[in-house]
């Protein structure tokens, strides 16, 4: 500011400004002004003083100037009176002659006040420069109390007043505060050095190094220490989890960073929040200042977390807890959250300059520190920061994604180090703690995309993301997706009713694992946090749409298994029990015994009960928690449960009407009778038509006893297909006689009239066809035919009472198999 001005006040090239700013640059504007005025009035009464004086003793002065004449008048008077000479020697002899005799009697008076006046000289030096001689003391005083900012302060008031000065006393102090002060720097440095520390006691220390001249570049040296150490908990953490070695100093040479000529120090690793130790590690810097990579010695402890997102220590390595790959996943990415922007933070504080605001530092050196600051931003934003960013997410990949280490380029393998698989699949043993790895994983994208990172690492954590919630997605409905594939294994077929009929656990079971995935996955799927688009979330909702179809396919598949490819041997299938851990002979109480035609009943029972209850509730629930509407996969799936309705109940009808339909035709032969040669009128309904009665009655209490909206339908299709049979025989028939007609009018009549109820178009037609083929029976013939239909009905009406439509629905807890007669009555 004033390359050619001096603060000295007597020098030729004096300075006001300068002498302002270097004796009074703590002084405030108002004291300034007030000592000006004080100058001021000094000076006016200097001035005035020596005018005031003569006129306060005019006379004292008058009179010695009366003497000093009269004294003149006689020395001349007589000098020219006197013959010896000048009086003036005379009287310098004598003078003499007395100054040596007061000599000689006041010496040791004078030698007295001469050392006084020494001591009095010495102590008013001492007062004046007491701040310099109590520095020393001073500083040690505020070190260990704490106080830095007035040590710094302190340091800098003694360099301003005593930086230039050649005196021997001041000299040694000043060597002392120096010795002092490297020793302090020092320690700060050491301080500095020890992570983790917090962001602002960082800063702290920087101000004070910096305001205490130290060599170097503490903030940079910070910098590059807190690198290295966030990448040695990285391959540390690695190290313990996969037993691998992380890459040495050699392989990384490429990626060092320069430490800015600073001195190492020890740095101690108690990470917040994290369950493991780094301890006793020093990061010793090279000639060049450059710092090298230590290997800690690190005790891991493993720890568990609920599902609630709290985890646990586990007392032994044998307790059930997070596979080994989630916890190191969940440990790094908690280091990356918690450290990551604190060393952002540090590092754009520095590189933009705004740590040193409000220093106190030369102009020299402040050139210097915004030298080092723009030689080290590109070192700093794009290779401190996206190093980092490449092995975090490098390691995360290739934690969840087997293939992922074979998919990086070579340099990037050689950063990562040796990589071992983890032996755990990843399905079987990691789906349960996805949600929470994931969940985390986000939160700590999250906080790394507030930073201005750069582009390139930005896209790295989002592309890592969209990746985990990928991964999440599928595993967890491909794990429900298997374990409803094997919900035929916990079928025990004890059923209970509901108000569409008697349905097994199973549909609730296969409800219960969807619903559980659909809000496990919420987050992952509809949720979006900061960083995330909603266009990113588009691929997880479709994605999740095609998932909740083939969760509902499986399911399909799994009462198809049970249907038609599960074991034949019906003891075996009639001892399975659900899954507990009871023995056999515990649970022997509570097995259900079943025919295969039972178990297709209540196979239909419980997809009638999951198309009409169960697949509603699920897409409700699936687009009230956010998933889109998904209407063509509703479609898709009721078409396929209605095929396998019907294929069940074909299977159904087939197996019973085998039975049914041999009963006819041997029943109508029983006897050796033949159509064409009787000649015995009907008395009676034959019995082979109270055989298909009974069989049909048997066949209504086993549907109705589970399902009985069931029962319509299957007894339709029964007596269509006695009715089909009957006409097959007839047509068979070349010729009926008198007899063997009415016989055969009776009969069909009788089977129309008693399940009138059940009687579609397509049988009453074949019934029809049946008396058109039988010919036309005279008024006579057709009143017998009629009262022996009536006596029948009479005497039947107890086994008929099942086929009337007023019949109520009973409610059961379980299947019970009666007797067609105990129906009846």
């Amino acid at each position: 500011m004033f390359p050619h001005g001096s603060g000295d006040l007597l020098a030729e090239n004096f300075n006001p400004a300068w002498f302002l700013l270097e004796r009074h640059r703590f002084s405030t504007f108002d004291d300034l002004k007030t000592g000006r005025n004080q100058l001021k009035q000094e000076v006016k009464e200097s001035e005035c003083a020596p005018v005031a004086f003569m006129q306060d003793n005019l006379d004292a002065f008058l009179l010695c100037y009366q003497t000093l004449s009269d004294v003149n008048e006689l020395l001349i008077r007589n000098e020219s009176e006197s013959q010896g000479g000048s009086l003036t020697d005379r009287v310098e002899e004598l003078l003499k002659v007395a100054l040596k005799s007061g000599e000689v009697l006041f010496r040791d008076v004078l030698r007295c006040k001469a050392r006084a006046d020494q001591t009095r000289i010495a102590l008013t030096v001492l007062q004046r420069y007491r701040f310099l001689f109590n520095l020393p003391h001073t500083i040690e005083k505020n070190i260990s109390s704490g106080e830095y900012e007035i040590v710094a302060n302190d340091y800098d008031k003694a360099k301003t007043l005593f930086a230039d000065t050649k005196v021997n006393i001041f000299k040694k102090v000043l060597e002392e505060v120096e010795k002092q002060l490297a020793k302090f720097r020092e320690d700060l440095r050491k301080k500095l050095l020890k992570l983790p520390s917090i962001l602002e006691e960082q800063k702290r220390l920087i101000k004070f190094l910096l305001e205490l001249d130290c060599e170097g570049d503490p903030a940079w040296d910070c910098l590059s220490n807190m690198h290295q150490w966030i990448l040695r908990l990285l391959y540390s953490s690695k190290e313990e989890f996969h037993g691998t070695a992380a890459p040495s100093a050699t392989n990384r040479s490429d990626d060092q960073v320069d430490g800015g000529g600073g001195r190492g120090g020890e740095l101690e690793v108690r990470g917040k929040g994290h369950s493991r130790t780094v301890s006793d590690v020093s990061y010793i810097s090279t000639g060049s200042g450059s710092q090298g990579i230590a290997t800690p010695s690190s005790t891991y402890r493993p720890h568990a977390k609920t599902v609630t997102g709290e985890w646990h220590m586990p007392s032994g390595r044998s307790e059930v807890g997070p596979p080994k790959r989630i916890l190191f996943v969940e440990e790094i990415t908690e280091l990356m959250a918690e450290s990551l922007p604190e060393f952002w933070k540090l590092g754009q504080a520095y590189v933009s300059g705004s740590l040193f605001h409000g220093m106190q530092m030369v102009a020299e050196r402040q050139r210097n520190q915004q030298e080092n600051c723009d030689k080290n931003r590109e070192k700093f934003e794009h290779k401190m920061l996206m190093e980092k960013v490449e092995v975090f997410t490098d390691m995360v990949n290739c934690s969840l994604f087997p293939e992922a280490y074979e998919q990086l380029s070579e340099v990037r393998r050689k950063n990562l180090g040796e990589w071992a698989a983890f032996e755990e699949g990843l399905a079987d043993t990691s789906g349960a703690w996805l949600p929470q790895i994931v969940r985390e994983i986000r939160v700590c994208v999250g906080s790394l995309q507030k930073l201005p990172l750069p582009e390139r690492a930005v896209e790295m954590t989002q592309t890592l993301a969209i990746n985990v919630r990928t991964l999440c997605v599928d595993t967890l409905f491909h794990r429900a997706a298997r374990d409803i594939e094997m919900l035929h294994e916990r079928e025990d077929w004890k059923v209970h009713a509901e108000e569409s009929g008697s349905v097994t656990s199973l549909p609730i079971l296969f409800e219960n694992l969807v619903v559980e995935v659909l809000l496990t996955l919420k987050e992952v799927v509809i949720e979006t946090h900061h960083g995330e688009t909603q266009e990113s979330a588009d691929p997880l909702m479709d994605c999740s749409v095609e998932h909740l179809h083939a969760l509902m396919e499986h399911f399909i598949g799994c009462l198809e298994y049970l249907a038609f490819q599960q074991d034949e041997d019906t003891d075996e299938t009639a001892s399975r029990l659900s899954r507990d851990n009871k023995s056999v002979d515990e649970a022997a109480g509570d097995i259900i015994t079943m025919s295969p035609d039972e178990q297709l009943l209540v196979l239909m029972s419980n997809l009638h009960y999951t198309g009409e209850q169960v697949i509603p509730r699920l897409f409700n629930c699936f687009m009230s928690q956010g998933y889109p509407s998904c209407p063509q996969v509703n479609e898709v799936v009721m078409e396929g449960m209605m095929d396998l309705d019907q294929r069940l109940f074909d299977n159904y009808i087939e197996h019973k009407s085998e039975v049914l339909v041999d009963a006819i035709e041997q029943g109508m032969k029983t006897g050796s009778f033949d159509w064409d040669v009787c000649k015995e009128e009907p008395a009676d309904v034959r019995c082979y038509i109270r055989e298909i009665i009974l069989t049909l009655v048997t066949i209504h209490c086993e549907v109705f006893t589970v399902s009985p909206a069931l029962v319509e339908r299957v007894l339709q299709r029964l007596v269509c297909l006695v009715a089909e049979e009957i006409h097959r025989i007839f047509k068979e028939v070349e010729q009926f006689s008198y007899s063997g007609a009415l016989h055969a009018f009776v009969e069909v009549t009788t089977l129309e009239d008693i399940f009138t109820i059940y009687v579609v178009d397509e049988t009453r037609q074949c019934f029809q066809r049946c008396k058109e083929y039988l010919g036309t029976l005279d008024a006579e013939s057709q009143d017998k035919m009629l009262k022996i239909v009536s006596d029948f009905k009479t005497k039947t009406e107890l086994l008929a009472t099942c086929f009337r439509p007023e019949l109520t629905t009973p409610r059961h807890d379980h299947i019970i198999i009666m007797h067609p007669l105990t129906v009846a009555i």
